[in-house]
């Protein structure tokens, strides 16, 4: 009975905490371990307290639409309104977007337009986005590092990545997924397309996954970019490293080369470069 006494004092400290007086920098501090979208979603609207810490431009430099669970089960307006909704709070000082399948030319426009700050973008399975739409948001990003495009069918060509390789000259990575069924369908836009990348010439990451890339525009890629230490290709079909010694030699200067092609026979070293190549069935 005495125990009893002695915790029912706890239990009712803990019944009339006012959560809504929690300090702000604790309150930024949970925030920043959430998702943008727990927040929009959830943890923002609490208390009038919580919805004004939640506002607060730090928490939005990073948002990530892309790996929540939510973005496979929502209605793609809502996905649409709540990336407004985030740039918005961001007060300009978004720096990394992460988007999939939802994303329009006209969301690109909006980000683009309050978001000169962008330093990251990842575009994933985004079929609504085309050339222009993805055109105008890379050349109101000058500050943009890191940029991937993943199975985005309707962004493609020499001229749209030569435009970003212009427009963003601190572009230090660049990852780009194609779909070799895509290609061959729209061959007029995809031929050569590979020629547009050696305009990003401050590159030092490449990854270049089911392209139509071929030996010579890899070797011009590789002459117009010196700072590249990491070149990654995957289901590059139309790439023959065992035949081409210029190629080789190129490729000599970057540290780590990673081949990964379907029965690729031979296996070869260059002079400080790791080579890891692999083939598959």
């Amino acid at each position: 009975m005495g125990a009893a006494n002695e915790a029912h004092p706890a239990k009712m400290i803990s019944a009339i905490r006012d959560w809504s007086a929690l300090p702000l920098d604790i309150l930024l501090s949970v925030f920043a371990n959430l998702d943008a979208i727990d927040v929009l979603m959830g943890s923002g609207l609490v208390c009038h307290s919580w919805l004004e810490a939640a506002k607060v431009p730090d928490l939005w430099r990073s948002v990530d639409m892309a790996n929540h669970k939510a973005v496979e089960k929502m209605e793609e307006h809502g996905l649409r309104t709540m990336v407004k909704v985030a740039v918005d709070r961001s007060k300009g000082q978004l720096e990394v977007f992460l988007g999939k399948r939802f994303v329009t030319d006209e969301l690109l426009k909006y980000i683009g337009d309050r978001s000169a700050s962008l330093k990251r973008l990842s575009l994933i399975s985004c079929e609504y986005i085309s050339n222009r739409g993805f055109t105008y948001l890379i050349t109101k990003s000058p500050q943009l590092e890191d940029l991937s495009l993943e199975l985005c069918i309707g962004v493609g060509g020499h001229g749209v990545y030569e435009a970003t390789g212009k427009a963003c000259p601190q572009l230090k990575h660049f990852s780009l997924e194609g779909d070799l069924f895509w290609y061959a369908y729209d061959y007029q836009m995809h031929h050569a397309e590979a020629y547009g990348i050696k305009a990003m010439r401050e590159l030092r990451s490449l990854s270049l996954i089911g392209s139509n890339i071929k030996n010579r525009e890899l070797k011009a890629i590789l002459d117009c970019c010196p700072h590249l230490e990491s070149l990654f290709l995957h289901d590059c079909d139309n790439i023959d490293v065992v035949c081409d010694r210029d190629l080789r030699l190129k490729c000599a200067r970057i540290k780590t080369v990673t081949l990964l092609q379907y029965k690729l026979d031979s296996d070869y070293k260059g002079t400080g470069t790791r080579w890891i190549v692999q083939q598959y069935e």
